[in-house]
């Protein structure tokens, strides 16, 4: 494969990554899986602040996440990859369906929950 075939295959593996591509993966957008969660993600607080709730009727959902080269957390909110504060991360499969959850709105984040971990 010749260097510009392998520049076109690269960029097409990044959008392919970062846009939803069939209708199980989440979009990560708001609103968009949070009625089938909203019991679960009702109770979750952050886990440096047991007093308030990660929820606000809206802003909690499933989406896409890794983790990148330095270790943090990246979770999709349905326009761009937002690095995760440590301080916010609850266990993993906290939501208890194997997907990665996040609680964000206007790019703060409240609450992430990583799904399964998978090698």
């Amino acid at each position: 494969m010749n260097g510009r075939m392998a520049g076109v295959v690269a960029c097409a593996l990044v959008v392919a990554l970062a846009s939803p591509s069939s209708a199980q993966d989440p979009s990560g957008r708001h609103g968009d899986g949070h009625a089938e969660m909203h019991d679960i993600y009702r109770l979750w607080t952050p886990p440096l602040n047991p007093n308030t709730s990660c929820c606000d009727n809206s802003d909690c959902r499933p989406t896409r996440a890794f983790v990148d080269d330095d270790g943090h957390w990246r979770a999709w909110n349905g326009a761009l990859w937002l690095q995760v504060p440590q301080d916010r991360v609850l266990p993993p499969n906290h939501a208890g369906d194997g997907r990665s959850h996040l609680c964000e709105k206007e790019q703060f984040i409240y609450c992430f929950a990583p799904g399964e971990i998978r090698g």
